[in-house]
C-alpha cells in the first residue's frame, strides 16, 4: 500500500473530492460518475459486494440503477460480476484495473472463495459503520498499513485520533503488526475484521463480526488478547453468539453470565445498557436480505451442530 506522510492521506482525499466525477471517458461518451468510483473503492477495500449492497452504499438502494451502472462498468473492464451462488445473487469485485482507477492503494483482491457469506457481513458492517459517521479500515487497509512500520500510526493520526501514543491499545512501541493487530502469545497477532474510529470521541475501536459461534478456547483467546492490549472491541454477533459472549437465562431464570463476564469485560449478571466499557455487543443486521437470511440460517445450523 503506498504511503508515505500523514500529508498523503489528505492530498490522496482532496485529490478525489476535486475529480469523482470525472472520470475517464470511453469511446461512446460515457464517463465514471462519483457513485460509481464510490462503488470502485468500496469493491477494493472490502474485496467483495452485492449488487444489493452497492445500490445501498451508492445510489441510495435503488436497484435498477445500480444495475445500469454496473453493467457499464463490467463492460468497460473495471468490475467482474457473477451470478453462480444462487443464495448471493450477483456479486461484485474489482479488477486489477479497477482497482488502480479505485486509488485506495490496494491490489485487487482475489475472487471470493468458500468464506464468501463471511466477506459479505463484513462488508454490510463496514458500510452500515460508514453511513453512521464512522471512519473505517477494511481489514485488508489493516494488514496493508500494519506492513510497514510507523504507518499504522500515521494513519490513526490521519483519522483525528488525538495524542495516538496515549491512546489506550496503541502501544509506542508496538512490534510490527501490533498498532492495529492485537497480539496473541509471543508471536502471533488477532487481525479484527475491521477498525473503526468513531464520530466523537476520535477513537479506535476494533470489530469482530461473527456469525457463530467459536469453540470456547478460541474465543476466550481473542477476549484474552483484548483484554490485555486495553483495545476497545465492538462484536456484531448473531444471537448463539451474543448468548455466547454475555450469557442468557438459565431454565430457573436466572442469569448464566457468558465468556465476556468470565473474563472480566462485562460485569457479572444481565448486561445493563452502557455498562461494558471495553467490549461491546450489537445484533448483526444486513442491508442486503439475502446476506441476512443466509447469516440466520448459518448461525442456526452452527448452533446446532454446537449442541449436538
Amino acid at each position: 500500500m503506498e504511503m508515505g506522510t500523514t500529508g498523503v492521506y489528505r492530498e490522496r482525499a482532496e485529490r478525489r473530492r476535486r475529480t469523482q466525477g470525472t472520470g475517464e471517458a470511453r469511446g461512446d461518451g460515457w464517463q465514471r460518475t462519483e457513485e460509481d468510483e464510490q462503488l470502485l473503492r468500496l469493491a477494493t477495500r472490502y474485496s467483495t459486494l452485492t449488487l444489493h449492497q452497492a445500490a445501498y452504499a451508492c445510489w441510495g438502494g435503488r436497484i435498477e440503477a445500480a444495475r445500469r451502472r454496473v453493467r457499464l462498468m463490467v463492460e468497460a473492464g473495471l468490475l467482474h460480476r457473477n451470478a453462480d451462488v444462487r443464495w448471493a445473487r450477483t456479486v461484485l469485485w474489482p479488477t486489477e484495473r479497477g482497482a488502480r482507477i479505485a486509488d485506495t492503494g490496494l491490489s485487487a483482491p482475489r475472487p471470493p472463495g468458500e468464506r464468501l457469506l463471511h466477506r459479505l457481513a463484513v462488508a454490510d458492517a463496514g458500510i452500515g459503520l460508514e453511513a453512521n459517521g464512522y471512519s473505517v479500515l477494511s481489514e485488508r487497509e489493516v494488514h496493508a498499513v500494519e506492513a510497514v512500520p510507523g504507518r499504522a500510526v500515521e494513519l490513526l493520526e490521519a483519522l483525528g485520533v488525538p495524542g495516538v501514543h496515549g491512546v489506550p491499545g496503541v502501544p509506542a512501541d508496538a512490534r510490527r503488526g501490533e498498532t492495529l493487530a492485537v497480539p496473541v502469545g509471543a508471536h502471533a497477532v488477532h487481525w479484527p475484521d475491521l477498525l473503526v474510529v468513531e464520530p466523537t470521541p476520535r477513537f479506535p475501536i476494533a470489530v469482530e463480526v461473527e456469525l457463530t459461534a467459536k469453540s470456547p478456547t478460541a474465543i476466550r483467546t481473542i477476549l484474552r488478547a483484548y483484554r490485555q492490549a486495553q483495545r476497545r472491541v465492538l462484536y456484531m454477533a448473531t444471537e448463539p453468539v451474543v448468548r455466547q459472549l454475555q450469557g442468557s437465562p438459565g431454565p430457573d431464570g436466572r442469569w448464566a453470565d457468558g465468556v465476556a463476564q468470565e473474563l472480566g469485560l462485562l460485569p457479572q449478571g444481565e448486561p445493563r445498557p452502557g455498562t461494558g466499557r471495553q467490549l461491546s455487543l450489537r445484533p448483526f443486521t444486513s442491508v442486503d436480505p439475502a446476506v441476512a437470511r443466509r447469516a440466520a440460517q448459518h448461525a442456526a445450523r452452527g448452533a446446532w451442530l454446537r449442541s449436538g
